[in-house]
């Protein structure tokens, strides 16, 4: 329905929206437009008249969120086919059907598919990263206290 309104609207008409919508005042939009500032309030009021708008702001807040709209929709996002370079390294097969190689600490298979672990092998792998990273935070710990101590000696 807007749409309508708008395409009733002239070029001279947009352009002086758009610099009103800038917040530039009548004659500051004649000047920019090489009109005279009664010619740009003509210009508004039948704008105004066109969209329906109560005032000159309405009008231009109006067309601005008409025309951005408008943009928005003629650039749409289209799927397009990829072609995969046979050297890519990138495999064409789902997750769920790559064979799962052991893991080193027995830790889960990275890319598996989601929520395949019962409760209890969760808690285990839980527990295997825990104790994983509470021997290297004690080893680190240990070596900057052997460091402190070489160091102060």
């Amino acid at each position: 329905m807007l749409d309508d309104r708008v395409a009733k609207l002239s070029d001279s008409h947009k352009k002086c929206l758009r610099l009103a919508d800038t917040g530039l005042v009548s004659k500051e939009i004649a000047v920019a437009l090489s009109l005279s500032h009664r010619t740009v309030d003509q210009y508004l009021y039948e704008a105004c008249r066109i969209l329906g708008a109560e005032n000159r702001r309405d009008a231009a807040r109006i067309f601005a969120e008409i025309e951005a709209a408008g943009d928005f929709n003629r650039f749409q996002l289209k799927p397009v086919a990829v072609e995969i370079p046979s050297n890519s390294g990138i495999s064409e097969e789902r997750t769920e059907q790559r064979g799962t190689e052991p893991k080193p600490l027995g830790l889960p298979p990275i890319g598996g598919p989601l929520n395949d672990l019962t409760l209890s092998q969760r808690f285990l792998a839980i527990g295997k990263i825990t104790l994983f990273l509470t021997i290297t935070v004690l080893v680190v710990i240990i070596l900057f206290a052997a460091a402190l101590q070489a160091l102060s000696h």
